[in-house]
């Protein structure tokens, strides 16, 4: 399917293929084992980096360091560094989402890479597990591999829907409204992969109400599930802008856009 996407995206999605392979390659000793969740070091996004997160970082890194062409990078593990003599892609890369899946053998953790030049935009997100791979780049489509163009559900009523949910302690009764409402509520582990799935229509809604999602955790998967004909906001129910600032943390929202108003409303958001 990768000739739907521009030249630049086919080369752009060249290059995320073989990152994706590297890490998946890298990491294969650590998955389902302790030494792959020994602490390294406090990581740039200040939480803990895991010895599997840096093998999988460190992959991604010499990928492209490897394809000859220019990056600057933004990453949870080492924070920003350039590639590259003329760094004229802008890269937000999470090179583990669902580190904790992928110690404890849980087959659900992905790498997420998002690229941005001029007018490209092309989001990757890779499953590691099975080896799935969703794309997408701006204006011309989202798709999978084995799956070929991703188009959203049409579940119409909330009483349907099967979500992807996250709050934390002690604010939980904000997504008690929905599992009042909704039928069926998963907290899968990756982010990532869970907005995948609201853009391939197997999940209607993924909603994150903890307040710590970074601008690198949701790059890829925002464009994708837009791209698929979904919506994305913050629990406030305005637009989410990519800025740069991977230090920007948010809730979120991201839909079949058919009952979005009432899922912002159900958590307190404001609809729209």
């Amino acid at each position: 399917m990768s000739e739907q996407l521009s030249s630049a995206g086919r080369h752009l999605k060249e290059l995320c293929d073989n990152a994706a392979q590297a890490v998946a390659v890298a990491i294969q000793e650590m998955v389902g084992t302790p030494e792959g969740g020994r602490t390294l070091k406090m990581g740039a996004d200040g939480t803990p980096t895991k010895r599997i997160d840096g093998a999988a970082e460190s992959a991604v890194l010499s990928t492209l360091r490897d394809s000859g062409m220019g990056f600057r990078v933004l990453s949870e593990e080492i924070g920003e560094v350039l590639i590259g003599e003329q760094p004229d892609h802008f890269l937000h890369l999470d090179p583990l989402d669902g580190t904790f899946n992928a110690i404890k053998g849980i087959p659900f953790y992905s790498v997420s890479i998002y690229i941005s030049k001029g007018d490209c935009r092309f989001a990757y997100i890779c499953d590691l597990a099975t080896g799935r791979k969703y794309y997408a780049e701006k204006g011309l489509g989202a798709y999978a591999e084995d799956r070929g163009r991703l188009s959203i559900s049409q579940t119409n009523d909330l009483k349907d829907f099967s979500i992807s949910g996250y709050t934390k302690r002690p604010h939980t009764g904000r997504i008690v409204a929905l599992g009042d409402v909704v039928r069926r509520i998963r907290t899968l582990g990756s982010s990532s992969l869970e907005m995948a799935l609201v853009a391939q229509g197997s999940l209607d809604a993924f909603v994150d109400l903890r307040g710590m999602l970074r601008v690198v955790d949701v790059a890829a998967g925002k464009l994708i599930l837009e791209e698929a004909g979904g919506m994305v906001t913050n629990a406030g129910g305005r637009e989410l802008h990519l800025d740069g600032n991977m230090w920007q943390k948010t809730e979120l929202i991201g839909s079949n856009r058919l009952k979005h108003n009432e899922l912002l409303q159900l958590i307190g958001g404001e609809g729209h």
